[in-house]
């Protein structure tokens, strides 16, 4: 069953990024937000490539050509091997309901590893065909490592809002609700009652506490704790075999075949704590989720290179979208602390308070739980599967580098992708709704990168900037990614070494549940943790030719 689309998990802008442009927070994640995150990645390679912020495509002679231009494999004149482990520090500062927090986590990752088979002709050698490379290489396209928390005292509403909106929207016996909103009916944090004059006659829930009976809950005097730590693993890997041939050192062409994999999990513990009933009736409540995705895709690279004089080159490159097949296993538990309170009490106290809630004093009253039930840790869990695909979309781009004889080069990409052209299915068609999503809320954008390189006999000094604007329609999401980057390196001529830093900021925005809200009301205003991001990387490369 599919239980996603019913989630916490899919609330909010979770746009949070992790060590590329998945811009989602690790968990509030609804299909249309997973098919983006894995839509959204970085062209990352050698440390030499970072510390241009991925500036690349008219470039050429670097393993990272087997990812983002193949063609770039035609410039090679001699073999190598090399890899480039890295270490990404990953910063989240949150503001919630004017609480800040700050949480930080850092990990250790192979950011690229490959091989380049050159066989090309010598010099005195006449011919237009001068030969070509193979690579094949390894590249993490997505790092979704991350920890965020945050907490607040919510004066407004809580997740029992949430609960009952979705009950009610169900609209089906308390047997048949689906997902975390049977969780909450089940540790009795939501009831239900039959009303022969409500809904017509539909079964009707409320919270478990009905604040018209217990007390005004929560209040500005009277808040809920709220707080919640969201934790992210796993990441998005490619395979590329990869070949670029050189003809007459003026033309560069090359194709590649990507072999994708992903795994990504994500553990969410979201807490409740109600002061004003502790000793009366529940002190908390925690939904505890957890989501593992597996999934396996292919696509092709297929690019040129010209190089109309010896200062210039200009390259293109097209990359196929993306077909993959996904997996996941959901779990989630919901728990509930009561003090050894009574439904007895509760019943009784219900049906002589009745008339305050219902539309005519008059009907008849049902209540459907154990009525002689004593609640104290009341616990449910559930686990599911689904299996479904996701198509991303086509990207292209453009790139073109000025080289200073021997003293260095300035290159600058442009990159299109469109992103409403993402495509998610499953067998059963339960993605309809996220289908159609794609179209409404992502648009095209244009991705700049710009970097330059200045030569000092054996070394290089690096830097570019790397902008990546909002794939969303709606301008009030912040998804602006900038990336500052520099690096160093030492050539000589039997093996190479270089280093990459880069700073990448993003703004991105996140609540634990979403209210409907026809009427304005100030009470179900739905609250956002605004959460500033940074991620500073470190990547170094070592290869050798031979």
């Amino acid at each position: 069953m599919k239980f996603l689309s019913k989630l916490i998990l899919s609330s909010g802008f979770l746009l949070a990024n992790l060590n590329v442009f998945s811009q989602l927070v690790p968990g509030a994640l609804s299909y249309h937000e997973q098919a983006l995150m894995f839509s959204s990645y970085s062209y990352t390679g050698s440390a030499r490539i970072q510390g241009l912020a991925n500036t690349q495509i008219s470039l050429g002679g670097d393993i990272s050509s087997a990812l983002s231009n193949p063609a770039g494999l035609g410039l090679y004149n001699r073999s190598e091997i090399s890899f480039t482990p890295s270490y990404n520090i990953q910063s989240a500062s949150s503001s919630y309901i004017s609480n800040a927090l700050t949480k930080e986590s850092g990990n250790f990752n192979l950011a690229n590893l490959g091989i380049v088979f050159n066989k090309t002709k010598d010099d005195i050698i006449p011919g237009k065909w001068r030969g070509g490379s193979f690579a094949i290489s390894f590249s993490k396209v997505n790092n979704f490592n991350s920890a965020i928390y945050y907490s607040g005292q919510n004066g407004k509403n809580d997740i029992l809002d949430f609960y009952v909106q979705d009950a009610n929207k169900q609209n089906v016996d308390s047997d048949r609700l689906q997902g975390v909103t049977y969780g909450a009916f089940a540790t009795y944090l939501i009831s239900e009652f039959l009303d022969a004059y409500i809904n017509g006659n539909d079964t009707t829930y409320v919270p478990f506490y009905d604040r018209t009976f217990f007390s005004e809950f929560p209040t500005e005097k009277l808040p809920t704790l709220q707080e919640e730590t969201i934790k992210s693993t796993g990441g998005q890997n490619q395979w590329n075999f990869s070949y670029g041939g050189n003809l007459g050192d003026y033309l560069y062409f090359g194709a590649a075949l990507g072999i994708q994999s992903i795994r990504y999990e994500i553990a969410k513990r979201y807490t409740e704590t109600y002061p004003g009933l502790e000793g009366d009736i529940v002190s908390n409540s925690i939904l505890t989720e957890n989501l593992l995705t597996n999934g396996i895709g292919v696509n092709g690279t297929f690019g040129i290179i010209g190089r109309p004089f010896n200062q210039l080159t200009i390259g293109m490159s097209l990359i196929t979208p993306t077909y993959l097949s996904m997996s996941e296993e959901y779990y989630f538990s919901t728990e509930a602390n009561f003090n050894n309170f009574s439904m007895r009490n509760y019943g009784n106290y219900f049906d002589a308070n009745y008339d305050l809630i219902a539309t005519n004093p008059d009907a008849d009253f049902t209540t459907f739980y154990e009525y002689e039930a004593t609640l104290n840790n009341e616990f449910h869990e559930e686990e599911s599967l689904f299996d479904y695909t996701i198509t991303t979309p086509l990207r292209l781009n453009f790139g073109t580098s000025f080289f200073f004889n021997k003293n260095g080069f300035i290159s600058a990409d442009i990159e299109y992708v469109d992103y409403s052209s993402m495509k998610i299915k499953d067998a059963e068609g339960l993605l309809e709704n996220d289908r159609l999503t794609v179209k409404e809320t992502y648009q095209s954008t244009l991705n700049v990168r710009v970097g330059g390189e200045f030569r000092l006999k054996k070394l290089r000094l690096r830097a570019g900037y790397n902008y990546q604007p909002s794939p969303y329609i709606n301008k009030d999401v912040p998804a602006n990614i900038q990336t500052y980057a520099a690096g160093l390196g030492y050539r000589s001529g039997k093996f190479f070494t270089d280093l990459g830093v880069t700073y990448k900021q993003f703004d991105t925005k996140y609540a634990p549940y979403i209210l409907d809200n026809p009427g304005n009301e100030s009470y179900l205003e739905t609250n956002f943790a605004d959460i500033e991001n940074s991620n500073l990387n470190f990547a170094l490369s070592i290869g050798f030719f031979f």
